[in-house]
């Protein structure tokens, strides 16, 4: 089953996405934010992500609805997943594309809610850019009917510091949802996702190099039927706060 998932989370990578995009529920992965490409012919000189916080909206749809069947308001983001609702993605300390970075946090929670990346030059073409963070596991909630919960993960790649005003496909490439915030995609430049499967079966322990523990299962309660697709979305009071790259308490994407 795992292997079946990650296999159907790797795809092309000409927008920026996540390398591992469906995980299952309850286990820590190691991942990464892919960039695809510049700003046409511009390189990327630093990349923003942002993660959901417990302010989120969230929306349901039936277990494999199409994608023409019109969502449900679906209450909060704790109805859904353990805990706090946020805090469950971490950057990995690296320099090997851009020089500096920054976790942000929710100033009323101090919860992780994304990071930060630049001081560097990828090229606008025939690269990829490799950002890590790790996600912490990310329980769904037993007496919930989500089979699946879908997290949409916006990412701004900056090619050029300017302000909002200056934004345009030379400039940045916003890879986020339409939600009315300063930092909106467009129906061609979609946000990254992570999605969340649950783990109706559980996983036994094995012993390779390392120990895994026993997972028990999370079977779907007997009257959810085939369950429910959970989406958690950022509002756009998030995306204002949490978008901007603020380093050593200044900010210093979007240039005010």
């Amino acid at each position: 089953m795992t292997t079946a998932i990650l296999a159907a989370s790797q795809s092309g990578f000409a927008h920026t996405r996540l390398q591992t995009s469906t995980i299952l529920e309850n286990t820590r992965v190691y991942n990464n934010v892919v960039i695809g490409h510049g700003c046409g012919e511009a390189p990327v000189m630093g990349t923003s992500v942002v993660f959901p916080d417990s302010t989120a909206t969230v929306t349901s749809k039936p277990a494999g609805a199409a994608a023409n069947v019109e969502p449900e308001a679906a209450g909060p983001v704790t109805d859904w997943i353990e805990g706090a609702g946020e805090g469950y993605a971490k950057k990995v300390y690296s320099k090997e594309v851009f020089s500096a970075e920054g976790q942000k946090t929710n100033p009323q929670t101090t919860n992780p809610v994304g990071f930060w990346t630049g001081g560097g030059a990828l090229p606008a073409h025939n690269y990829v850019g490799l950002v890590p963070f790790k996600t912490d596991a990310i329980k769904i909630k037993a007496a919930s009917c989500a089979k699946t919960v879908t997290f949409v993960v916006p990412v701004a790649d900056v090619c050029k510091l300017t302000n909002v005003a200056g934004f345009s496909d030379q400039t940045v490439n916003l890879w986020s949802p339409m939600v009315g915030s300063n930092f909106d995609g467009t129906a061609e430049h979609t946000p990254a996702t992570l999605k969340v499967v649950r783990n109706i079966e559980g996983a036994p322990a094995t012993a390779t190099t390392a120990t895994t523990a026993k997972v028990d299962p999370n079977p779907l309660p007997a009257d959810c039927g085939a369950g429910l697709d959970i989406t958690i979305t950022p509002t756009a009071d998030q995306l204002n706060r949490d978008m901007p790259a603020i380093d050593n308490g200044a900010q210093v994407w979007p240039v005010q």
